[in-house]
């Protein structure tokens, strides 16, 4: 993957805005790839010149996640127009998120997390050996966790149906 510096991005995008071609021959005239060119032309069409200018990685809590791709969801954007509006610089990233939350729910976007435990999570085992899951031996941290992971896959749900509520109240009825 090629690195361009911000000028040379600046300068490609505002040829283009120009009118001085189309998408293909200005990306040829500033010796940039096309998608590279696109990318910057969503991002600097919904921030500016910020758009533009090189971001420092981030990372993004399961909230923020949740919100892109709730939007995602309920505009039919795609994840290189719903990355371009929220300002995540990786379009790809998003789709990960999205195969993340298909598999594993909101539990899957929480940030740090090399794998995903669920409620069922398999049970530990005492020194004595005997298999035990009550939540008294469990990590008051692990336990928070839990709650929070809960809260937030509930919010979401609740979310998602109000939505569903509102988007078919305000479908017109055939038969006028």
């Amino acid at each position: 993957m090629t690195k361009y510096s911000e000028r040379k991005k600046l300068e490609a995008v505002e040829a283009y805005e120009a009118g001085a071609g189309g998408l293909r021959a200005t990306a040829e005239a500033h010796a940039v790839g096309v998608d590279s060119l696109r990318k910057w032309i969503a991002a600097y069409r919904a921030r500016g010149v910020s758009g533009v200018v090189t971001k420092k990685r981030g990372n993004y809590d399961a909230d923020f996640k949740l919100e892109v791709l709730r939007r995602m969801r309920d505009e039919g954007l795609s994840c290189r127009q719903v990355a371009a509006l929220y300002d995540v610089r990786r379009f790809d990233q998003v789709a990960e998120w999205d195969r993340l939350y298909q598999q594993h729910g909101a539990a899957g976007l929480i940030p740090g997390r090399k794998g995903v435990r669920t409620p069922m999570e398999k049970s530990r085992r005492r020194r004595d050996g005997s298999a035990s899951t009550a939540d008294d031996e469990r990590s008051r941290e692990d336990l928070l966790r839990e709650v929070q992971q809960l809260r937030m896959e509930n919010a979401y749900l609740k979310k998602a149906q109000a939505l569903v509520r509102a988007k078919s109240a305000s479908v017109p009825k055939k038969g006028r």
